[in-house]
């Protein structure tokens, strides 16, 4: 089933790279990540409100295991060996 009718064609126009236009980080930032002085000053802002305990309990997890917000919310209780089952 080969189309003998067709031929290979060269481009007319040569391809060229670009330029990037976004600064990259390590200049935009010295480092990419929080320090534990910041952690902690995390940890105490998130105590002040009603779900205070959750709320450093994630702060801490994502911190200490280095997880992205989306794989911290995405975690489910039951995934969690140490969760008390009811």
């Amino acid at each position: 089933m080969a189309k003998s009718h067709l031929k290979l064609v060269t481009p007319a126009t040569a391809n060229r790279t670009v330029t990037p236009k976004r600064v990259p980080n390590a200049d935009l930032r010295t480092r990419e990540y929080l320090t534990e002085a910041e952690v902690e000053r995390l940890l105490t802002a998130a105590n002040g409100n009603r779900w205070g305990h959750r709320d450093a309990t994630m702060i801490l997890m994502a911190y200490r295991h280095g997880l992205r917000v989306s794989e911290l919310v995405d975690r489910k209780r039951s995934s969690d060996p140490t969760a008390l089952t009811a």
